[in-house]
């Protein structure tokens, strides 16, 4: 059933107003499923909603190795600091420079937090074979947000933590942030 107008009205949407069999074991994304099709009219379309690069991708002449990232603690103290290094070797057989780049997401909040927020990041010029230790240092401030009623601050809790050449890929490593 469709909802009715008087004549000379104009609609901007149809509303259904009967049982609708719509999957919901999916995300809905609301975008068009084929690059192609040009008419939006009357259809559902689905597509994707990866992006076509992940933040942070970059294209270079060499290949860079990234190890797994290192903490020097599994549990960062409230008034703390929280060490994690990881080694970036240039496997290629050319000069390169590299971004890396430090993401950390926080599993439990009282606000849905980001997947993966950037944190820090460092650029390296590396020459064929030659490897750098980068180190990042965190603290609660640095895994603070704008909490829902008591301004900003951080929440004690699990953290992932990656360090990868994009927001995409990279082995996590989890850590704690103890309360005070």
């Amino acid at each position: 059933r469709k909802l009715l107008l008087q004549p000379g009205e104009h609609a901007d949407v149809e509303f259904v107003l009967d049982r609708h069999a719509l999957s919901f074991t999916r995300a809905r994304t609301g975008r068009p499923e084929l690059p192609d099709m040009t008419e939006f009219k009357t259809r559902w379309r689905e597509g994707s909603h990866l992006p076509l690069y992940p933040f942070g991708h970059g294209l270079s002449y060499t290949r860079f190795e990234y190890s797994a990232p290192v903490l020097d603690t599994d549990t960062l103290a409230w008034d703390g600091n929280l060490r994690v290094t990881a080694r970036i070797t240039n496997r290629g057989e050319r000069a390169g420079e590299e971004v890396v780049q430090l993401y950390v997401h926080d599993r439990v909040a009282s606000r849905v937090r980001p997947i993966r927020e950037l944190k820090g990041f460092r650029k390296l010029l590396l020459q064929p074979g030659e490897h750098a230790d980068v180190e990042f240092v965190l603290d609660r401030h640095a895994l603070s947000f704008t909490r829902a009623r008591d301004g900003f601050g951080a929440e004690p809790g699990a953290f992932d933590l990656w360090i990868a050449s994009s927001s995409e890929g990279g082995e996590a490593v989890r850590f704690e942030l103890q309360a005070s």
